[in-house]
């Protein structure tokens, strides 16, 4: 193969002009040679060819080069026209620079002054607001004037104090920076200024102290409570409110001096309150009616009866020898408690506005809530025996009084804890006072849970008993007193205690009653009784009672089985024993083995029938009827439903009787089926009712 102008290789002739091919021009002209039919020979015929195609391939080159001359021209004429505008856009861009470099160096010179001008307008501030300060420590001669010898018992000289007092607690206020403090002219004013401070908050308290004394005082001469109202000294709350600037003040920059005059008021003004309350339960006390209830007892034999406790009205209402309108000492209370509420709430409101006290929205514990609570106990110091004294008069009346009276202080209470007056004094009175009812309340319970205890009662008197037939009207007391009124369940518990202790306490008796007597009184009283219970008590919807009227149900259901059981063994005592002994036996032997004993064979059981036919029932069932009838009180009704039981009793027991005579005996039954003796019971309930 020639070489083909190529780079020469360092092994070649240095006038050699041929050039080594490349390996990819190697490979194409094998490719070609070997696509092509020549052979070896033809190799002069193949350069021939290959020379023509190379000289066409070079005339195209010079062809198309000397045609893309043109083109090649304007190329370049566009290039040197760019290159123009290109030189001519970076003088432009060279002055955009040159003016936004001025600009830059404008603006930061500007920015420079502006910084220069607030600092010296920030400084001038700093220096005008010092010199205002420096000014504030400068207190007029009038104002020291004001401040020293001012006027306070007018309307003028007491505006003129406030405003001075607006000028010196600016002046107390005043904080000055830096080195100035330490002027001597500063602490010459300083000194000035806590002079004055001193010298007018001495004034100021002395001055209302005496203000306090001279209002209690003429309050004292002037002022006599009027009935059923406590004073709430809303004129003298008025009056003080003049002084209210003057008293914030001293509490902001004398906290001794406010403390003194918190002690001043509630001094002052005790002794006013406890006159006034004194004398309130006085005139109350004019107009109590006098009653003298025998309820030491309530369920004692002793007490009233039944139909007197029922029927009797309560206390009307009667004028006193002054024309006052006489109440129940109930209302009394009631009215007393409604008075001292609307005192103590205006109190405690004035206290909250001029001591700056927090007002008492909901429990807390803070130390200023416990200030407002601690002036209402000295203020009010004293009025909690009078209510005790209250609660005790009306225990000695009518020892249902203390529930009444428990039920009003519970709402009150409920008020002051949930309500949006709430105050802690009144809850603490009220629980004082509720501790006493309590007290008495329990005591009687106690009497009468021992009065009942301590009743020795005969049951064959049978009929209602005393103590079942009071305590409903004891329920209609209690829920009276009550009302509709929703009780909480501190009261709640204590009248639900109650209902516990006296109920036990009667189920108890009822049931050790007649321990020594025949049974059959027992059941009769209990059956009567428990009946009563539950029927006067269910008919009241109490829900606290409703657990003990089941109770009740159930124990009078018990006993007048055990009573219906009671008078079919004794009226018909043969049938009875017989199959009772049958059913002992049975326990051990089998039934086909009853007929060969001798006491139960087939001729004992035969005898058993013509003694038991039909006569011997109808006796018995007689004999069971007369005696319902002549033990059970026509009050309760009870006589049908004792005579169904004990007809449903027997019916179950005949039947018994006969499966046993079934199981036990063939071919033998009893003189009568059980399906007839409900017509025998029929016609005998006619002969009784008749007769």
């Amino acid at each position: 193969v020639p070489w083909v102008g190529r780079k020469t290789t360092g092994n070649m002739n240095a006038g050699d002009t041929s050039q080594v091919l490349l390996p990819s021009e190697e490979r194409d002209l094998s490719l070609l040679w070997g696509s092509s039919s020549l052979d070896v020979s033809d190799i002069d015929g193949l350069s021939d060819r290959l020379s023509k195609q190379l000289a066409n391939y070079e005339v195209e080159n010079i062809e198309g080069v000397i045609e893309s001359e043109v083109f090649v021209q304007d190329i370049l004429t566009l290039v040197e026209g760019a290159g123009t505008q290109l030189t001519e856009s970076s003088e432009w861009l060279n002055h955009y620079n040159l003016q936004l470099t001025h600009m830059r160096q404008y603006i930061e010179h500007i920015e420079a002054k502006n910084q220069r001008m607030e600092t010296i307008a920030g400084n001038e501030r700093a220096l005008l607001a010092e010199l205002q300060t420096m000014a504030s420590l400068d207190i007029s001669d009038q104002i020291k004037l004001v401040l020293l010898q001012g006027e306070l018992g007018t309307s003028s000289g007491l505006a003129a104090a406030n405003k001075a007092s607006i000028v010196l607690s600016r002046a107390i206020k005043a904080e000055i920076k830096g080195d100035l403090e330490d002027l001597l002219g500063v602490k010459e004013q300083r000194k000035i200024i806590d002079m004055l401070r001193t010298k007018f908050s001495e004034r100021v308290s002395q001055y209302i102290l005496r203000v306090f004394e001279k209002l209690a005082e003429d309050a004292l001469k002037d002022h006599e409570s009027a009935l059923g109202d406590l004073q709430e000294h809303t004129d003298l709350h008025a009056r003080l409110r003049g002084y209210l600037p003057l008293v914030h003040w001293i509490a902001e920059m004398d906290s001794q001096k406010f403390a003194m005059l918190m002690k001043s008021y509630s001094k002052a003004f005790r002794t006013l309150y406890k006159k006034e309350i004194k004398h309130f339960f006085a005139e109350l006390d004019k107009t109590i009616i006098k009653e003298q209830r025998d309820q030491k007892a309530f369920f004692s034999a002793t007490s009233k009866g039944v139909e007197e406790l029922s029927k009797a009205p309560p206390p009307s209402p009667a004028a006193s020898s002054k024309g006052m309108k006489r109440r129940t000492i109930d209302r009394i209370f009631r009215s007393a408690l409604g008075a001292a509420e609307a005192a103590v709430m205006s109190e405690q409101g004035f206290l909250c506005d001029f001591f700056l006290l927090p007002k008492q929205d909901k429990p807390s514990t803070s130390a200023l809530q416990s200030e407002v609570e601690g002036l209402l106990a000295e203020l009010f110091e004293g009025i909690v025996p009078y209510f005790n004294d209250l609660v005790e008069r009306a225990d000695k009346m009518d020892q249902f009084y203390p529930l009444a009276m428990l039920v009003d202080t519970d709402q009150y209470a409920s008020c002051h804890e949930e309500g949006p007056e709430y105050s802690s004094f009144m809850i603490k009175m009220l629980y004082e006072i509720q501790m006493t009812i309590k007290v008495l309340f329990n005591r009687f319970l106690d009497g009468q849970i021992e009065t009942i205890r301590a009743t020795q009662a005969h049951v064959k008197q049978c009929g209602l008993l005393p103590f079942i037939a009071k305590f409903p009207l004891f329920v209609d007391r209690v829920e009276g007193l009550r009302g509709d009124k929703t009780a909480r369940d501190a009261l709640v518990s204590v009248i639900d205690t109650a209902y516990h202790k006296v109920v036990m306490a009667l189920f108890s008796w009822l049931d050790s009653l007649g321990a020594s007597e025949h049974q059959k009184f027992r059941y009769i009283a209990r059956l009567e009784n428990y009946h009563h219970f539950g029927d006067e008590l269910g008919a009241r919807r109490v829900p606290a009672l409703d657990h003990y009227v089941k109770t009740a149900y159930e124990q009078f259901q018990t006993n007048m089985d055990n009573y219906a059981s009671y008078l079919i063994n004794r009226n018909f005592k043969p049938l009875c024993e017989f199959f009772r002994e049958i059913d002992a036996l049975l326990q051990t032997l089998p039934p086909e083995d009853i007929q060969f004993q001798s006491t139960h064979s087939n001729q004992a059981l035969a005898k058993l029938a013509d003694k038991a036919g039909p006569s011997f029932i109808e006796r018995g069932l007689a004999r069971a009827l007369k005696n319902i009838v002549k033990n059970l009180s026509p009050q309760e009704g009870l006589v049908p439903d004792v005579w169904a039981a004990l007809q449903q009793h027997f019916e179950d027991q005949y039947t018994h009787y006969e499966d046993l005579v079934a199981r036990c005996y063939k071919n033998q039954r009893l003189p009568l089926a059980a399906k007839d003796l409900g017509s025998i019971a029929r016609k005998v309930e006619e002969k009784i009712i008749k007769r």
